[in-house]
């Protein structure tokens, strides 16, 4: 069984929005959450590849907040990890 803390996921700010990087687990689906500060959970990915793009991550000076879900075959969440954007860094 995963835990939260078997995979890895990391953000990093980019001039069209936010990359996510996180493992790829043979056998699960990746679903990717974003929530912005006050607003409610939001889907933004199924069965997302990494590293995923969220070119919508919301008005500048934000720190939105990502969760990558694992599920198996059947959409039972197996293993999630919880990553906070950080707002002013560029990755080249």
């Amino acid at each position: 069984m995963l835990t939260s803390t078997t995979a890895s996921v990391s953000t990093h700010a980019v001039s069209a929005g936010h990359r996510l990087d996180f493992e790829m687990l043979p056998g699960y689906f990746a679903y990717i959450y974003r929530r912005q500060p006050q607003q409610a959970w939001q889907c933004v990915a199924r069965n997302a590849c990494s590293p995923y793009f969220d070119h919508t991550a919301g008005r500048a000076g934000l720190q939105p907040e990502y969760v990558v879900c694992y599920c198996d075959a059947a959409g039972t969440v197996k293993a999630s990890r919880a990553v906070s954007a950080t707002p002013n860094s560029f990755a080249a």
